[in-house]
């Protein structure tokens, strides 16, 4: 198979390039990697050699332009589907999707008061309404999850559902999100030592804080 590309942003900042760059990475393809740094004066004109959309992730396959996360990630899965990042069980299968779809499309509240920062670390004294909810949201279906398939991760081995939620995992820990339950704990731990995330957050905090403009 012809080498893909993938236009990301910074490592530190953007949640939606890991998403789909751990994908990539879980699937073993070789592909070419273009980071655009973000909140720059040129940010935008420099996207727009790559992306339909002037955003981050997307994908290059030839002359296709692939420009959402999960779109993305559905035809990483195609090209590599002994990989599996999709639960073999057509049912489970479905479930991993949910949770994907409802992470890609909801959790408002979190994503405005915690935004991804790979290097902070500050214990936020006060969450709205909004965010306790979508906290508890996602705590439960990691809950559900992790006690039907016994991890390690989500759903088994690493997959898109366990990518979609990496910057979830690393908003906790920024923020300093008390986690009480023993089996949650062990599932962020995996995801901190699963192999390519550790590779991406290296290099998030190798990346010198630019200066919005």
């Amino acid at each position: 198979m012809d080498q893909f590309s993938l236009v990301i942003g910074d490592k530190n900042l953007s949640s939606w390039s890991m998403r789909a760059w751990l994908a990539a990475k879980a699937s073993e393809l070789p592909f070419k990697e273009i980071l655009v740094p973000l909140d720059q004066p040129e940010t935008k004109s420099e996207l727009q050699k790559f992306s339909p959309s002037s955003k981050v992730p997307c994908l290059i396959h030839g002359d296709l332009r692939i420009w959402d996360s999960l779109a993305i990630c559905e035809y990483i899965a195609e090209l590599a589907p002994q990989k599996f990042l999709w639960p073999e069980n057509k049912q489970t299968r479905a479930i991993a999707r949910s949770y994907v779809s409802e992470m890609h499309s909801g959790f408002s509240g979190l994503r405005s008061q915690l935004s991804m920062d790979i290097r902070l670390r500050i214990e936020i004294r006060h969450l709205t309404h909004d965010t306790i909810d979508d906290i508890k949201r996602i705590l439960f279906l990691w809950s559900e999850a992790l006690a039907k398939s016994k991890g390690p991760f989500l759903f088994g081995e690493f997959g898109i559902a366990d990518a979609f939620f990496t910057p979830v995992v690393f908003r906790f820990i920024s923020y300093g999100v008390q986690i009480q339950s023993p089996i949650i704990k062990k599932y962020m731990e995996h995801i901190q030592n699963y192999d390519h995330v550790k590779k991406w957050v290296e290099a998030g905090l190798s990346e010198k804080p630019r200066p919005p403009f």
